[in-house]
């Protein structure tokens, strides 16, 4: 009983401990997640704010009567009459709202009018730059929101706010839009960055950043971890980070984009109340131990493996990120031409089938079927979660039909549908452009309602 009586008291002092201690932790957690949400409502309203006047220019510019039927005129005027007009209806949009970067690409003749003229024709076979274009159409949307860089102003980094232009019947008569400064909306975010002490990013719904107040990141980083909080449009999520850290996430709609913000919690708050409650569930679990066991009983020292980062996904066995960055390296161009076609495919609608199924049942099926349609002539990645690319040793066309057969077989065998985007491999490009064109192209395919190829 003697021996028994300091193990006694230390259980009730850290008993007492807990009992003052953690509901006054928990009350600031709380507290804190609460003034974080303000915060992220604070960003987003003020994105939301500046991001609503150019998107109402663009859309007002799209239904303007006089650029609609100038369009439909557009091969009975001759062609240095219909530049001057053009130049002249978009000097006047950049006068009577302040936008530099304002265009119109007729769909007819494929002219990208400017206000200072025909800047260029847009064939996607002399510039890679202006697949943007069909890629647009492609969507059947009327509006989008792009990250590009400016061939008019010196390449700078700008957010275009592309709108379709339709006549009365509904058919396509080109593209206009304006471009936003992205140093001005770098500016801003700035600001506020330092002012919250936090991070800001948009990212597309793959994980793309496509505004960050640092360059380099612009277009050339993911926050895939983002994308699986399943943010709604109406409110943030809220995760914890390892290291003291918090991630809030939400759609924009209009943006098509999600909105992420990260920070910091009170380190010095949080750090303490973890400390103590540490150190109190040590010193229960010294207690517990004592009380159970003899004391002179030797503890088995328990390993702690740490893996390193794998080049291969656990559950597939197939290579992954991590592979292609050593296979390829910094830069990730691709080092070989035995590569035709670059294909990105997901499952539609994974997340409800996850939920009522196996999903990992799933996704090796799919895996299964993508390998016996690849035949060996290729490698299939498992890039995240339901999201799969291939490098493929076949045309186009031969890689379309394999690529239309897995939405067959996925549909017969598994009971899903896929959704697949295609693009002939360009070798002058990074491997992350090339990647960039098919997710682009598989976007399209969700948008039309899924199952289904799109190619480039």
């Amino acid at each position: 009983m003697k021996q028994k009586l300091p193990v006694i008291i230390l259980l009730c002092i850290s008993l007492v401990l807990l009992t003052f201690i953690t509901p006054s932790f928990l009350h600031n957690k709380k507290h804190e997640i609460s003034n974080n949400q303000l915060v992220a409502s604070h960003i987003y309203g003020l994105i939301a704010g500046n991001i609503e006047r150019p998107i109402g220019i663009s859309t007002g510019l799209s239904s303007d009567e006089f650029l609609v039927r100038t369009l439909e005129q557009e091969e009975n005027i001759p062609e240095n009459i219909m530049e001057e007009m053009m130049s002249s209806f978009l000097g006047a949009v950049k006068n009577q709202f302040g936008y530099d970067a304002s265009f119109v690409v007729s769909e007819k003749t494929k002219r990208y009018y400017t206000p200072t003229g025909i800047a260029k024709i847009v064939n996607p076979q002399e510039d890679p730059y202006d697949n943007w274009y069909q890629m647009f159409l492609d969507t059947n949307l009327p509006i989008q929101l792009e990250t590009d860089r400016d061939q008019l102003f010196d390449w700078r980094w700008s957010i275009f706010i592309n709108a379709r232009i339709v006549d009365s019947n509904g058919t396509t008569l080109g593209v206009c839009g304006i471009a936003l400064s992205m140093e001005d909306w770098q500016k801003m975010l700035l600001a506020v960055e330092k002012e919250y002490k936090v991070k800001i990013n948009l990212i597309d719904t793959q994980g793309l950043v496509q505004i960050d107040t640092d360059f380099n990141n612009i277009k050339n980083a993911y926050l895939s971890e983002a994308i699986s909080d399943h943010a709604s449009e109406k409110e943030f999520t809220h995760t914890d980070k390892a290291g003291h850290g918090y991630r809030m996430t939400r759609f924009m709609p209009n943006l098509k984009w999600y909105l992420v913000v990260q920070g910091k919690n009170e380190i010095e708050a949080q750090f303490a109340g973890a400390s103590i409650i540490l150190v109190i569930y040590i010193l229960l679990f010294v207690c517990l131990f004592l009380s159970l066991f003899d004391t002179n009983k030797k503890y088995k020292q328990h390993e702690f493996v740490i893996k390193s980062t794998s080049p291969v996904d656990e559950l597939t066995k197939l290579p992954n990120r991590n592979y292609l960055k050593e296979a390829y390296g910094e830069l990730g161009v691709f080092n070989t031409t035995r590569y035709k076609s670059l294909s990105v495919f997901d499952i539609d609608h994974f997340k409800v089938i996850n939920d009522e199924r196996d999903g990992d049942k799933i996704v090796l099926g799919i895996v299964e079927i993508a390998k016996e349609l690849l035949d060996d002539r290729g490698i299939l990645f498992r890039w995240s979660g339901d999201e799969f690319v291939l490098f493929m040793e076949m045309e186009i066309d031969e890689a379309e039909n394999q690529m239309k057969a897995l939405c067959e077989k996925a549909k017969e065998k598994l009971d899903i549908t896929v959704s697949v985007g295609l693009v002939k491999v360009d070798l002058s490009v990074s491997i992350k452009i090339n990647y960039y064109r098919a997710v682009q192209n598989c976007y399209a395919i969700k948008e039309a309602g899924g199952n289904g190829v799109g190619r480039q």
